[in-house]
């Protein structure tokens, strides 16, 4: 009992330690790029897409509208959830640009939390230490409570489903463990629509645990909200799935089906660096305990290791289909350490013991688990600048545009290509060039997927230019790069706008249009009326 008592002094010690250290984290990042800032100037999150949420919320619970503008239906935002969340907030306490900073902050302590129950609960103090160890700069928790966006959320959410996983095997998955599991399960599913791989998965590994009850009611758990909001969506004009899962997510083509799972699998994992810098050795790791734990047993009886069937499963099938980098990535890092490091530890104590051989899978777990370490460096290096500069981008570029066209544009109709701040804060009628905030134009995107790039190029052009003139659109604020092919030679280049660093934004540069060409003196009048950070590099283009 002594013994007990003190180990659980010393986890608690661990925890309180370590959220000083990711409070003391969090804040000097949080703190360093406010100060990039003008002085006086209010917070502004690193990323551009935290304001699309915002503005989909807003027109949500202020006028029961689902889209950046002011009409119609557009499914722009990729999380049910958060954005019914933020809409929530909107609601009863009213427009506030801060709630995903909030929510984002409430979400990563209640993630460590989980972090520290599951080893505590399941584990010991070893793999405690070395869990809070790899926490951060592995899952990058911290970035992810900064960013602002629903990620920290699926992070918590994930966590939580591998505890309650992992304790419904314990008890034979009581009913109480298991109605808990599937409430999470309903809840993961709608904060983001990659986690149809994990209820998919988990249901396959409940399966192949011969129970079927159980994995039935992961599926409709799962998928019933899915459903719903699909069927909803349908019916108001737009997709089953929101605009963003359709135009990024890769799926096979009907007509060049095999050729196309080729190339799912080519570019999700074969040639995918950041499936090589985030998955591949914790797969490795994976297999070689595998290997060593039923080499010597019937293979058939790894089916009762539900936790890590459906982790390996979730993270493979996010890999074929989904981005698996910009942080879409961090749940499957938070996930991986919960199971990895158990197994991490036990190699460490065979090798204390002097119980492991030298030989090829050692050598194998060895060198991965020396990668995992060092990639955990890599991506703390690899976000520090992201971080401190982000903000300062965000703001001379979207935050600037967003000035500009509320001051002089503001109910008018505007082409735009990265859309948050502007849907947020100038309450223009927005045209997305991407898609992803114009249902009109990801139907033709969509369309065009599997065409040729030649075809793709003269099919968006000739899409864009006409639906354009057609709804009498004015002005366009754009990247260039980002209009395949290039902008419409009918669209005259008035002035462009040049931020010094390359972090925030997408592309330093933007490109002011005038769509409609009797706009284009006015347009160059406005700019150069226009009161511009003086940070900003302002280009005016001469005509003869």
């Amino acid at each position: 009992m002594i013994i007990f008592v003190r180990k659980l002094l010393y986890m608690q010690r661990y925890l309180l330690i370590f959220l000083l250290i990711f409070t003391a984290i969090t804040g000097f990042y949080f703190f360093w790029s406010w100060s990039e800032l003008p002085s006086g100037h209010r917070y502004i999150y690193p990323l551009d897409d935290v304001y699309i949420h915002l503005a989909l919320a807003r027109n949500f619970a202020l006028h029961g509208i689902w889209s950046i503008n002011s009409a119609g239906f557009d499914s722009a935002s990729s999380s049910i959830l958060y954005t019914l969340l933020l809409g929530f907030l909107i609601k009863i306490f009213g427009d506030w640009e801060f709630y995903p900073l909030i929510i984002n902050v409430v979400f990563s302590y209640l993630a460590i939390y989980v972090v520290y129950r599951y080893f505590k609960d399941f584990f010991g103090k070893r793999e405690l230490l070395l869990a809070f160890i790899l926490l951060i700069p592995f899952s990058l928790l911290y970035m992810t409570l900064l960013l602002g966006m629903e990620h920290t959320i699926h992070m918590f959410l994930m966590i939580s489903a591998i505890y309650l996983i992992q304790k419904n095997v314990k008890t034979d998955f009581n009913k109480k463990d298991f109605i808990g599991l599937l409430v999470v399960v309903f809840f993961i599913s709608i904060i983001r629509f990659e986690s149809m791989f994990f209820t998919l998965s988990l249901a396959l590994a409940l399966f192949l645990r011969k129970r079927i009850g159980e994995g039935i009611s992961v599926l409709i758990a799962g998928f019933f909200p899915i459903i719903i909001f699909g069927l909803l969506s349908l019916y108001s004009g737009g997709f089953f799935f929101p605009n963003s899962v359709v135009i990024k997510g890769s799926f096979p083509s009907g007509v060049h089906f095999l050729q196309s799972c080729w190339m799912i699998f080519r570019d999700g994992i074969l040639l995918n660096t950041s499936f090589y810098k985030c998955l591949f050795f914790p797969f490795v790791i994976v297999a070689v305990y595998i290997w060593k734990n039923y080499k010597s047993k019937n293979v058939w009886d790894v089916r009762k290791e539900t936790l890590l069937i459906t982790l390996i499963l979730t993270a493979a099938v996010h890999s074929l289909f989904a981005f698996l980098k910009y942080r879409y990535e961090n749940y499957l890092m938070i996930s991986m350490i919960l199971l990895l490091v158990p197994v991490i530890i036990e190699f460490w104590d065979d090798i204390r013991q002097k119980n492991a051989k030298f030989n090829i899978p050692n050598i194998m777990m060895a060198g991965s688990i020396i990668v995992v370490f060092l990639v955990s460096i890599y991506r703390l290096g690899y976000h520090d600048k992201p971080l401190k500069l982000g903000s300062k981008g965000i703001n001379e570029q979207q935050i600037e545009m967003s000035r500009f066209l509320g001051q002089y544009y503001k109910g008018q109709k505007v082409i735009a290509n990265d859309i948050g701040a502007i849907a947020y804060f100038s309450h223009v009628q927005l045209l997305d060039m991407v898609g992803l905030g114009s249902t009109d134009v990801a139907r033709m995107k969509v369309a065009n997927k599997h065409k040729t790039r030649d075809e793709y190029i003269v099919n968006n052009k000739k899409f864009i230019t006409e639906y354009a003139s057609r709804n009498q659109y004015k002005i366009a604020v754009i990247y260039p790069e980002w209009f395949p092919g290039s902008p419409p030679s009918s669209w005259i280049p008035v002035a462009s706008w040049t931020i010094p660093e390359k972090y925030g934004p997408a592309i330093r540069r933007v490109v002011f249009y005038a769509v409609d060409t009797s706009e284009k003196e006015t347009l160059r009048k406005k700019l150069s009326e226009f009161d511009l950070n003086p940070n900003v590099e302002e280009w005016f283009y001469l005509y003869k």
